[in-house]
């Protein structure tokens, strides 16, 4: 048995609902023996007596939770020191204050855990022993200490997801201490002191102290089951300490919470009923041995109010949301996009800007192509203003705003002019008619292209409908590379060179297509606009890209059925002499280079038997070119 750390009082006085187990009163008298235990019921107490009680007295509360808060009640103001045993019926005692629920244990620490004066959370003049809440967080509700396994969180998660089908959102005004006013559309509220009591919750904030003047309001607000899904399948395999997009968090001193009608609500999971919610903190109002799981500090001065409430839906997304059950795709409101549908407009705005910046990466893009130099590409690619119509006119397809892709489209147009323009110019001022392998690799397009414009648009429409990422966006003008196809076109169409001209615009038709597709689709998935009116915008989309991907999949097959054959013509038996190096160039016939190793010069005889294996390999006539290394 541990010493005891603190003075013991002569007698201690034992509180019960009715009986108290022999083995609680013997365990008591084991850390006391000089002291007097006396027994006395709950009911007994009042002001009176506990007017008359000196400083030192301690009280041992062994009662349910029901009578705690009515003895808490009472000894708010007195000097007596209370402690709290786990009785069978206080598990929000136990949970709140920290207690061990093994009986030697909390016993232990009575006699061995200093006293604090501490804050009490009220609501509606009621103590809250652990939480306040209303409506239900599906799994994520207050619990107990401990972090859980992951089978643990996975099978709360399967158990939880089904309700989500008839959950309906409700609307909630909530006004603080400083007179903030925030108005949302909320599946459920969570109410605590301390996060110390709530698993998920202290992952999410960190730790607390009850003493801090302030207690924490968690706002469970999905705006879809997707979005909640998604958001709580990531919360069971690995709890972050990021706040999730459909949960806000209020820290204040005081709340006051209405809604349409009467609130349904638990205070420490009994079910009542009110107009209204007032919430506030009595400061240091009772004098405790708190449980050794609970963390006290008393030199930490008051805080301040917080809100992380910027993506909680707020005004017409909140009409929308409490109208019907909780729908399957995200919404956003109006109000909620307008900041981007501005940005978007003014990016898909004709400007003295956008027109210079066009003139400038079109001649550095068509001089680095000429130098075949990939670095000045890239300035050429950052330089390049068309992400910005193009992502706009991705806009205007999904909200089908015939408006906005005008304008989107007279820009891309303008764009598209001066870049072909000044390309062709340069072209004819330069005195240099061959094609570069930069040059070359933007005239034979495929689906791969068509799969890197696709992802780039998905990256572009989310970083402009994000702006804590929007700096990615310079990633995303490099992956795609708008303005060299166009440079390369412009090139052709100065050398008359049909084949460049048709390849590298169909490069550009590729980059325009997907990322026009799938930009649509993205500002579709995170809520711009509903499916009924993205649809139409969407079947556009898809059937130019399909158009576009025709000629895309002829040229990749090529490519593919090309690889192929130079594997099977690696791989052909000859005596004396190796093949290597095989590159196949499309002509009629096929003609293939290689190098021939041998330690002899080839004869006449030998070349035909290569190019008879060479025939059969892969059933195709064949015109060979060959470099003889001759080993010795």
């Amino acid at each position: 048995m541990d010493t005891n750390t603190q003075e013991i009082p002569e007698t201690l006085y034992l509180l019960t609902e009715d009986t108290t187990p022999d083995d609680v009163v013997k365990l008591i008298a084991s850390y006391a023996p000089q002291s007097t235990i006396q027994i006395l019921h709950a009911q007994d107490i009042n002001q009176e007596w506990l007017g008359q009680c000196p400083a030192h007295t301690l009280l041992i509360l062994y009662l349910p939770d029901s009578l705690l808060k009515q003895m808490i009640t009472q000894v708010n103001g007195n000097n007596c020191t209370i402690s709290i045993l786990p009785h069978p019926d206080s598990a929000n005692a136990v949970v709140g204050y920290g207690l061990s629920s093994k009986m030697a244990d909390a016993v232990h620490d009575i006699f061995n855990q200093d006293p604090h004066h501490i804050d009490l959370l009220i609501c509606n003049n009621e103590v809250v022993l652990n939480s306040v809440e209303i409506g239900d967080f599906l799994g994520l509700k207050p619990v107990n200490i401990g972090s859980g396994s992951l089978f643990d969180r996975l099978k709360v998660f399967f158990q939880q997801w089904r309700k989500l089908l008839i959950k309906q959102p409700f609307k909630v005004t909530l006004v603080t201490q400083k007179e903030k006013t925030i108005s949302t559309a909320v599946l459920a509220i969570s109410i605590v002191e301390h996060a110390r009591n709530t698993r998920y919750i202290q992952e999410l904030i960190g730790e607390t102290n009850i003493n801090d003047g302030l207690f924490h309001t968690f706002l469970f607000s999905p705006r879809s089951i997707k979005e909640l899904i998604f958001g709580m399948f990531c919360i069971a395999i690995k709890p972050s300490s990021k706040l999730p997009e459909f949960i806000g968090h209020i820290k204040a001193g005081a709340l006051n919470i209405t809604c349409d009608g009467h609130i349904n609500y638990r205070i420490d999971n009994q079910t009542a009923q009110a107009e209204a919610l007032q919430l506030g903190i009595i400061p240091r109002a009772i004098k405790l041995i708190p449980g050794k799981y609970l963390t006290i500090d008393n030199s930490s001065a008051t805080q301040k109010e917080s809100y992380r409430v910027q993506h909680l839906p707020t005004g017409d997304t909140v009409n929308e949301l409490v109208a019907k059950h909780l729908p399957w795709h995200l919404h956003a409101g109006t109000d909620e996009f307008r900041d981007i549908y501005s940005a978007l407009k003014d990016n898909a705005t004709l400007s003295a800007n956008y027109l210079t910046l066009m003139v400038l990466s079109t001649l550095l893009a068509t001089v680095g192509l000429f130098a075949n130099a990939a670095a000045v590409l890239i300035g050429a690619m950052l330089l390049a203003p068309l992400m910005g119509p193009i992502i706009s006119a991705a806009m205007g397809v999904v909200r089908q705003d015939f408006s906005l892709i005008s304008l989107s489209c007279k820009a891309l147009l303008a764009g598209l002019s001066l870049a072909l323009f000044f390309s062709v110019l340069l072209t004819l001022i330069i005195p240099l008619q061959f094609i570069t392998t930069e040059m070359a690799a933007r005239t034979s397009p495929t689906l791969l292209d068509l799969g890197v414009a696709i992802i780039s648009g998905i990256a572009g429409a989310y970083a402009h409908a994000r702006a804590e990422v929007a700096k990615s966006l310079a990633g995303v003008a490099i992956a795609v590379a708008l303005i060299p196809p166009i440079s390369t076109t412009g090139i052709g169409i100065g050398w008359l060179d049909w084949t460049i001209v048709s390849g590298s615009f169909l490069l550009f038709m590729t980059n325009l297509a997907g990322i026009v597709l799938a930009a649509a689709a993205t500002f579709f998935w995170l809520g711009f606009s509903p499916f009924t009116r993205a649809k139409k915008g969407l079947l556009f989309s898809i059937l130019l890209t399909c158009f576009v991907a025709i000629p895309l999949a002829t040229s990749f097959y090529k490519i593919v059925q090309k690889n192929q054959w130079e594997i099977e013509l690696s791989t052909i038996p000859l005596s004396n002499a190796d093949v290597r190096n095989i590159v196949i160039h499309r002509s009629e016939p096929l003609s293939v280079h290689f190098e021939l190793v041998t330690n002899q010069p080839p004869k006449k005889e030998m070349l035909a038997s290569i190019k008879k294996l060479m025939e059969e390999k892969i059933q195709q006539p064949l015109q060979i070119e060959m470099t003889v290394v001759i080993k010795f």
